[in-house]
């Protein structure tokens, strides 16, 4: 019984949904930013060690209409900020293209999934 409840365990922290991170640049005409996770993965008798800084990882923006006019919301993210990012199901590397495309099935929730939704402190 044990053995499943570390099984188990251990598969639902390997999935990765959302987490904080500090932005360490942000490049605005590119809208992406450089960013260092907020948590520390952990091993069985290791220490916890810091995630890698994610390099690329796009910013969420909004396109509203208002009064009949389009308009799109850029963010601000700065240097400093502590933003939460969602990680998506699979790879984003080749649909930010708005291509279908059928994405490798060895990259679950991949930490170069990521996508920043805001900014949260």
């Amino acid at each position: 019984m044990r053995f499943y409840r570390n099984l188990k365990r251990d598969t639902l922290l390997s999935v990765n949904t959302s987490m904080p991170a500090r932005v360490i640049s942000y490049d605005k005409t590119e809208r992406e930013a450089k960013v260092q996770p907020l948590y520390k993965k952990k091993e069985v008798d290791r220490d916890p060690v810091v995630l890698p800084v994610l390099e690329g990882v796009p910013v969420l923006f909004q396109r509203y209409e208002v009064d009949g006019i389009e308009k799109e919301y850029i963010p601000v993210v700065k240097a400093g900020d502590v933003v939460l990012l969602s990680f998506s199901q699979r790879e984003l590397d080749n649909v930010l293209s708005g291509q279908a495309v059928y994405p490798s099935p060895n990259r679950l929730f991949p930490l170069n999934g990521a996508v920043i939704m805001g900014v949260i402190a």
